[in-house]
């Protein structure tokens, strides 16, 4: 069986750790950037991963986009206007707020299969083990199937709205601002240097809270965890 042929373009946090995970399971893809000297920089930082021509997108099975939302239609619209018909391609939507539905609306002949990333691009980089929800998808049923197999490399695959990540990274990200500021404040009316607020807010918090997710806390964590559950269940 031919050995499928897949790509990414858009080499900046996500997709600079795509390519740090598969590298981590000596797994490489081809890559594409439209600037030479930018392409020849990322084949340095990333061994084994190798530059695509833009003729060359044409002949891969699947092309990951790894593109800010506001870049991803006019890439895909300056493919077609340099006479790629991309028919072939399975292109992966991986933008947050870009509705998959909508690019198989407005490019109807190209095949768009969504596989959105919920979390933070950094923690993947570092520690692997991404969480990638993919829409069910008719269109590209069988396309589905082998995408979910590549990107369980790197992590889990859910098969759920993937409306649910733009609403799960909104959720995460408002209530972790939120004490971010009442930490900051706590730190501040403690009379505590700043210095103190700095570590706690890029040290202590994370990493308490990376415990509290995996059941690792110490025993100081612990005593207040239950100290919090005696102060709901009171009130």
């Amino acid at each position: 069986m031919e050995q499928e042929k897949w790509g990414i373009v858009g080499i900046g946090t996500l997709g600079g750790a795509i390519l740090k995970q598969l590298s981590n399971g000596k797994r490489f893809i081809d890559f594409y950037h439209p600037n030479a000297e930018k392409a020849a920089g990322i084949a340095q930082a990333n061994p084994g991963h190798q530059s695509l021509t833009v003729e060359e997108l044409d002949s891969l099975d699947f092309l990951i986009l790894a593109l800010p939302a506001d870049r991803l239609v006019p890439f895909v619209q300056s493919l077609l206007d340099s006479g790629l018909s991309l028919t072939s391609v399975t292109l992966i939507n991986m933008a947050t707020v870009v509705k998959t539905a909508e690019l198989n609306r407005q490019f109807p002949q190209l095949r768009f299969l969504g596989m959105k990333f919920m979390g933070h691009a950094v923690d993947l980089r570092e520690r692997g083990n991404g969480l990638f929800i993919t829409e069910p998808s008719e269109r590209a049923a069988s396309a589905q199937e082998r995408a979910i197999r590549f990107f369980e490399q790197i992590g889990q695959v859910i098969v759920d709205k993937e409306d649910v990540v733009e609403e799960v990274n909104s959720l995460a990200t408002r209530i972790a601002v939120k004490a971010a500021f009442e930490l900051e404040q706590a730190i501040r009316e403690g009379g505590y240097r700043q210095e103190y607020a700095s570590r706690a807010l890029v040290s202590v918090a994370p990493e308490v809270m990376r415990a509290y997710a995996s059941g690792t806390m110490g025993h100081f964590a612990r005593k207040i965890v239950e100290q919090l559950l005696k102060e709901q269940q009171e009130s």
